[in-house]
């Protein structure tokens, strides 16, 4: 039977109904490096895709409703939410 980490569910409830926050993937970014120091370099894979993840959270910026609350600003500001019959009630 194989071995389940104590706690391996506690990941998988914690993200089941949301991104992670960018101090979430900050934290899990620095751990996996923690982890490529001190335990080598298979780890490296782990890291580099918390990296860019980091990266591309940073860029998008805010939360889900944040940014789509700019995205439709922009549209509306743009004359392209009537293209796509969408009116926004404020």
């Amino acid at each position: 039977m194989p071995r389940q980490q104590p706690n391996a569910g506690r990941w998988k409830k914690r993200f089941e109904n949301r991104e992670p926050t960018l101090a979430e993937i900050e934290e899990a970014t620095l751990y996996s490096a923690y982890l490529v120091e001190k335990l080598g370099e298979q780890y490296a894979p782990v890291m580099d895709r918390l990296v860019f993840e980091l990266e591309e959270a940073r860029k998008r910026g805010g939360n889900p409703t944040e940014r789509a609350k700019r995205s439709l600003d922009e549209a509306e500001a743009g004359g392209r939410l009537a293209a796509v019959n969408i009116t926004r009630k404020r």
